[in-house]
């Protein structure tokens, strides 16, 4: 009774959230979208002596915002967060819009369309301000295809878009318009295959390009760009190609085509850039586009076989795909030797490496416990930013031509006309949601423990964000306090929780 009574007098107020659970099966809970509702984080109004404190747990709670006041006593854990320290500048986060990702949208009714793009990218919605998109096809395609598909077309006259572009562009512009007034959609892309003409195995899967279409392809690429500005898209950043070491294996089972560091910086030096820029087009580029084990090595081999490409990448990119056995400590290697290039995850997703075959696991928490464990250990090693995979499939997790079916943050249930939001969907708005454009990666030092994983930042609305994952499965005291202020509040974390905690800096 106590107990009731102390938090009773501590918080100012506690808001339940307004998901609308369905169970799936026990420990599984999805939150219910359709045409008329969709769930939304509420926002938080605090004066100078309170925090904010969102918080989603195993057991159902989405979101659920509590508005306390600082203390001066401390408890459990102290986390320290010092402002004053600080490391890299946030780009954003954000996902790709497939074809897979177009049609499953194009599914759903009009409204519930509108609500699915809000939910991450509206106002109300998670704070979404980078996508990712294809040049042709992917395996979330329901065909193996390229732009141009005919034998020897040298003058690409049969360069072409296709339905999906339709769908894709008319998202793009609705996504710019319901993004709040200040932000800005960033907009990058790659290709997974040139033309099968035009590479050493005459099919979309795996092999190299020829040589004697390297500036053909280029002018390849420069089509897609004219073709999508004649339409009002403009590109932010490319990288060369998607995930390059794919296409050096002759089993892979999708599109792909191989780059080694070598031939793809020089490929992008020589060609694509030159004729990119010769168009008016100057583009971010973004090296590699693969997995992390290829760090820092990769960008070695590259800018020590072309000085130029140093000075023409600004980034470099990179999957998620075997986190668990790369360590985080090659982002930090890769950073040191090369401060000026950032470094972006451009691609995540579960259910592709499942040894059970469970491509969609509607409800998993497990899954999005992965999801926010890798933001959080990515962008305490010096990454700007994490994107995700389809931003929407079906309750198959596809369509996708190769069977390669994966899980994605929502999944989209067509026969009822309504989505659910997963547990990955909640995991990537613990901090995409409150870590704008513009922020700074900040110290949050003091808590050593493997159940409970934490970062910090300072945002350019001068609030401290810190995003704190208890994994464990009992509660968890802790104390964050401020290094500037010596403010104090004080968190029991529940067991297998995603929480956010914001105040404003003083």
């Amino acid at each position: 009774m106590l107990r009731v009574l102390i938090l009773i007098a501590t918080f100012v107020a506690v808001k339940g959230d307004n998901c609308v659970p369905k169970l799936v099966e026990k420990d599984k809970i999805v939150c219910v979208c359709n045409s008329t509702y969709c769930d939304s984080p509420e926002q938080s109004t605090l004066n100078e002596n309170q925090f904010a404190w969102y918080m989603s747990t195993k057991d159902g709670k989405r979101m659920q915002l509590s508005v306390s006041n600082f203390t001066n006593t401390s408890t459990g854990r102290i986390l320290t967060v010092d402002k004053n320290k600080t490391y890299q500048t946030i780009f954003g986060f954000g996902g790709a819009m497939t074809d897979a990702a177009a049609l499953n949208i194009r599914s759903l009714s009009n409204s519930t369309q509108q609500n699915l793009l809000e939910a991450y990218y509206g106002a109300n919605g998670i704070g979404y301000t980078v996508i990712r998109i294809p040049i042709a096809g992917t395996d979330f395609s329901v065909k193996p295809y390229t732009y141009d598909d005919v034998p020897g077309d040298i003058k690409l006259n049969n360069f072409s878009l296709v339905e999906e572009d339709d769908y894709k562009i008319e998202y793009l512009h609705n996504i710019k318009k319901i993004m709040p007034e200040n932000d800005i959609l960033k907009i990058f892309t790659t290709a997974w295959s040139a033309p099968a003409w035009m590479k050493t195995t005459n099919e979309t899967k795996w092999g190299t390009l020829k040589e004697e279409y390297y500036q053909l392809y280029a002018e390849y690429w420069k089509k897609f760009f004219d073709a999508y500005k004649t339409r009002g898209i403009d590109i932010w950043g490319v990288t060369p190609g998607n995930e390059p070491f794919d296409g050096f294996v002759p089993f892979f089972s999708f599109n792909s085509m191989g780059w080694t560091p070598i031939s793809g910086a020089k490929w992008t030096v020589d060609y694509l850039n030159s004729t990119l820029s010769k168009a008016g087009y100057n583009p971010v580029y973004m090296l590699m586009d693969d997995q992390r084990f290829a760090l820092p090595w990769f960008v070695d081999l590259a800018f020590k076989s072309e000085p130029r490409a140093e000075t023409l990448f600004n980034g470099i990119a990179y999957h998620w795909y075997f986190n668990n056995i790369f360590s985080p400590r090659r982002l930090t290697d890769t950073h040191d030797k090369y401060p000026n290039k950032f470094i972006l995850m451009t691609e995540a997703c579960e259910g592709s490496q499942s040894f059970k075959n469970e491509k969609v696991i509607l409800g998993s928490w497990e899954r999005g416990n992965k999801y926010i464990l890798d933001i959080i250990d990515n962008l305490n090693h010096w990454v700007v930013g994490w994107i995700d995979w389809n931003i929407a499939l079906d309750m198959q997790g596809g369509p996708n031509w190769a069977k390669n079916y994966v899980d994605s943050p929502i999944i989209i249930n067509a026969t009822n006309d309504e989505f659910y939001k997963e547990p990955m969907f909640y995991a990537l708005a613990h901090v995409s949601k409150f870590v704008p454009r513009g922020s700074i990666r900040i110290s949050a030092e003091g808590i050593e423990d493997e159940l409970i994983k934490t970062v910090a930042f300072l945002t350019p609305e001068n609030k401290i964000v810190v995003p704190v994952v208890n994994k464990g499965d009992e509660p968890f005291d802790i104390t964050i306090k401020d290094k500037s202020t010596n403010n104090m509040l004080k968190l029991r974390l529940p067991p297998n929780s995603f929480n956010t905690i914001l105040y404003l800096s003083q």
